[in-house]
């Protein structure tokens, strides 16, 4: 194993009868289409395909003819980089669900209605960047749909498990395989794409005391989320966020065509900066900071934004569920899992990546170890705490005589110092040249003084008989709630105006400054002042889009003025800045 010393793998008996113990409730949300299936099914009726350098993708192995045991050999010397599995084949055929196989109509909330207009901006950008980048046939989700029905089995739905020890952790990690990811054509996501790998991964305290069934309680648990790592990955076991049943096992609310995990049932919004529009995002996230320096939640929502649906009102999988887990143990000995370390799906080469198969669960798309199979406690920010109590407090009682040692000395070398400094300025004026260069000795001896406060205050803390337990969500950083749902008449109209009001502001721009002899261009310009200052009301933010409206025309001015006589602007920076001025007291004034 690569823990160290402290690590070692369980007997199989022993892995399989912790994975039964502690393995996650999986609750879908109604009209979801895809479910955990069986790879060893998938694999038999899917192809292999390379892309070949400017010759796009040719097929090495024809459907029918893989198994598990034959991937790693048909990946090649490279183990299957540049390769990528496919059920759906070249995808260019067109294929529809029948009507007596689709599932529920999801009833769904408009994302867009939950951002402002420089979010919905850049998710019209995100849209129309698909004709360029790759992406999924049309017709590749209806393909995945009926190939699952007929060949996979989700009547026995399968998790992939494995179970490590890291020191005192024992972790059991659950794998999810869908052969589809049709979150944007059904449920207005963010991306498509062949396959999808999620997870659920358990920590338990090896030496915590065990239950009445012989098996400690776990201390830990991380669901597949979207956009969070580190701490807040995981939620410690007596969060009131999650939820747990027979004491033993955590119930995951999985999104809608994303399955992703959720600890909370509802619908979330969720905004995604691909790396290729990180520069894109940070500039107008500049641009905001500028203009509306008072919407710091407006800059933290900007991205593609996207409603992941996981109402778990749907299909429940797991212990005391109508339907029970059908597992499969792995490992990093286990062929398949170790030697192929292509793509499961279709390789779409989007630029972007959300539209490409992914890789397996031990690897990433460019063939690197992922940190979540080889360091899980690490990846989930749990290498810093410490799961057994009694070790816990050997640790403090070192640390604690540490600070002890530490204070001793700084008591000896402060009153030396003291004596050094009120010796070098006995006598003396106080302000003469050899008591001014006494300046750095006294901000080492502050310095010093505020070490010794830390460390003094550190010693009561940890040597309190009755220690404060941390908040369940003391070591998050973001905690991912679901929204509010958009209710009633207004609700609506939120949710329309989002719809319409993006392509009608974009054409009143381009009305604006069309250099055609259009005319009507100032209806154009007077009609899109007067969008602006809709979308304000309706989003609540009208002094910011007034302010943003005048900062533009200001500029654009100023650059008019600055063409013919570079005078005129002083008198327009004080005029700018004098109506900033008063937007801001006006606000500030009528706030409640």
């Amino acid at each position: 194993m690569p823990y160290g010393k402290g690590s070692e793998h369980l007997g199989n008996g022993d892995e399989l009868e912790l994975l039964r113990a502690y393995e996650p409730v999986a609750r879908f949300t109604e009209g979801e289409y895809f479910f955990p299936v069986s790879v060893e099914r998938y694999v038999s009726r899917a192809s292999l395909w390379r892309h070949e350098p400017g010759a796009g993708p040719v097929q090495v192995v024809e459907p029918g003819r893989l198994s598990l045991g034959s991937l790693a050999a048909a990946g090649g010397a490279e183990q299957g980089l540049g390769y990528a599995l496919s059920g759906i084949g070249s995808g260019e055929s067109h294929a529809h669900i029948p009507l007596r196989d689709r599932p529920p109509h999801l009833s769904r909330s408009s994302r867009l209605a939950s951002v402002g207009l420089t979010g919905r901006l850049v998710d019209t950008l995100n849209r129309f960047s698909l004709l360029f980048r790759g992406s999924v046939p049309g017709g590749s989700a209806a393909h995945s749909f009926l190939l699952q029905r007929d060949h996979l089995g989700t009547d026995r739905p399968t998790y992939y498990g494995r179970v490590v020890r890291d020191g005192s952790w024992i972790v059991c990690q659950y794998w999810f395989f869908y052969s589809f990811n049709n979150w944007r054509s059904a449920f207005g996501g963010v991306n498509e794409h062949e396959a999808d790998w999620e997870q659920v991964t358990v920590y338990i305290d090896a030496a915590a005391p065990a239950g009445p069934d012989g098996l400690p309680s776990p201390s830990w648990v991380v669901f597949s989320a979207h956009e969070e790592v580190g701490d807040d990955l995981r939620r410690r076991w007596d969060d009131p966020d999650l939820t747990t049943t027979g004491g033993r096992h955590p119930v995951v609310f999985v999104g809608a065509g994303s399955h992703s995990g959720a600890y909370l049932p509802g619908d979330y919004l969720i905004t995604v900066r691909p790396p290729r529009l990180r520069g894109l995002v940070g500039a107008l996230r500049w641009s905001a900071r500028l203009l509306a320096p008072w919407s710091p939640e407006d800059r933290g929502n900007l991205g593609i934004p996207y409603v992941d649906y996981a109402r778990g009102d749907g299909r429940s999988v797991g212990p005391g569920q109508d339907e029970p887990w059908h597992p499969v143990l792995v490992g990093d000995e286990t062929p398949w899992v170790r030697d192929f370390r292509g793509l499961w799906g279709r390789d779409t080469r989007d630029r972007l990546g959300g539209e490409r198969g992914p890789a397996g669960p031990r690897y990433g798309r460019d063939g690197v170890v992922r940190q979540a199979w080889a360091d899980p406690v690490g990846w989930a920010g749990l290498a810093k705490v410490v799961p057994d109590p009694a070790e816990e407090k050997r640790l403090v009682a070192l640390r604690t005589q540490h600070d002890l040692d530490r204070l001793a000395q700084l008591d000896r070398e402060m009153t030396a110092l003291r004596h050094e400094l009120t010796v070098a300025a006995a006598g003396l004026p106080a302000a003469a040249p050899e008591v001014r260069a006494l300046a750095p000795e006294e901000q080492r001896l502050l310095a010093m003084r505020m070490e010794h406060t830390r460390l003094a205050d550190e010693v009561r803390r940890t040597t309190t008989a009755e220690p404060v337990p941390d908040h369940p969500h003391a070591h998050l950083l973001h905690r991912r709630l679901p929204m509010e749902p958009a209710t009633g008449f207004l609700g609506r109209a939120r949710s329309w105006w989002a719809v319409l009001s993006t392509p009608l502001i974009l054409w009143a721009i381009g009305a604006v400054v069309s250099p055609l002899p259009v005319s009507g261009q100032e209806t154009a310009l007077v009609l899109l002042l007067v969008l602006l200052g809709v979308e304000g009301l309706v989003r609540g933010k009208f002094l910011a889009v007034v302010l943003r409206i005048l900062v533009a025309c200001g500029l654009g001015l100023g650059l008019v003025v600055l063409w013919f006589d570079g005078r005129y602007v002083v008198t327009f920076t004080f005029f700018a800045a004098a109506l900033l001025v008063l937007l801001v007291n006006v606000r500030e004034a009528t706030r409640r």
